[in-house]
């Protein structure tokens, strides 16, 4: 879906549903923000080819957050385009390059022997695709940092789903790139799923400031695109 001339919401499908990945570019840079679930790197460069780029060419790939679901085509895509620079919030950085453990995974070890058969094949398995799927040489963000491309890429620090969690806020179009932290309900914005989420008081937190924003719209992960009318 073109939201403006230079952003796209990508709508990549796959058993798990349809996430929303976000594509923006200028003459020189092109970044995509969250890269979909592991195997699914043929849909996507098939989304982004469809918005009339190459794989190839991307240039940086920015990371809302640690979640499986948005880091686990970043090896993909580095294989594609090895000189593409990945960008992750610094309080996120080590869950992404290994030193700590992943929030749900960890949760998921500490309960381990009380976990079903079921969930102890889903923690090993968690466990065994974070460890496939570290991510060196990450550049770090903090809240309010602006990437000069694109007309500029506002990082909004919105902890609470995840310790890292950020918005992109694409100052030119005036679009937030929301990862996790808010969903559509109804056809109405709303914050984070309790569900997967690692602290709701803090996520609320984060939606609220979050629709505080002077925003024309936002693209949720899991969601698709909300209108700010």
């Amino acid at each position: 879906m073109n939201i403006t001339e230079n952003v796209v919401m990508l709508e990549v499908v796959g058993s798990f549903g349809t996430i929303y990945p976000t594509l923006v570019w200028d003459e020189s840079r092109i970044v995509l923000i969250d890269t979909g679930f592991p195997g699914q790197i043929a849909s996507l460069t098939e989304a982004i080819a469809k918005a009339g780029i190459q794989a190839k060419d991307i240039t940086d790939i920015i990371l809302t957050h640690q979640d499986m679901d948005h880091i686990g085509c970043v090896l993909d895509m580095l294989g594609l385009s090895p000189s593409a620079q990945i960008w992750a919030h610094e309080r996120e950085a080590p869950y992404l390059d290994g030193r700590e453990t992943p929030v749900k995974l960890a949760a998921l070890q500490k309960n381990y022997a009380s976990l079903p058969t079921d969930g102890k094949a889903w923690c090993d398995q968690m466990q065994t695709g974070y460890a496939n799927r570290r991510i060196q040489k990450i550049q770090t963000l903090a809240d309010g940092d602006i990437l000069p491309v694109c007309g500029g890429i506002e990082v909004v620090y919105t902890l609470g789903h995840t310790p890292g969690h950020i918005c992109l806020f694409l100052q030119k179009s005036k679009v937030m790139v929301c990862g996790d932290a808010a969903n559509i309900t109804d056809g109405k914005l709303t914050g984070a799923n309790p569900q997967h989420t690692y602290d709701m008081e803090l996520a609320a937190q984060s939606f609220a400031k979050i629709v505080a924003w002077d925003m024309c719209g936002v693209i949720t992960y899991h969601g698709g695109y909300w209108e700010n009318t």
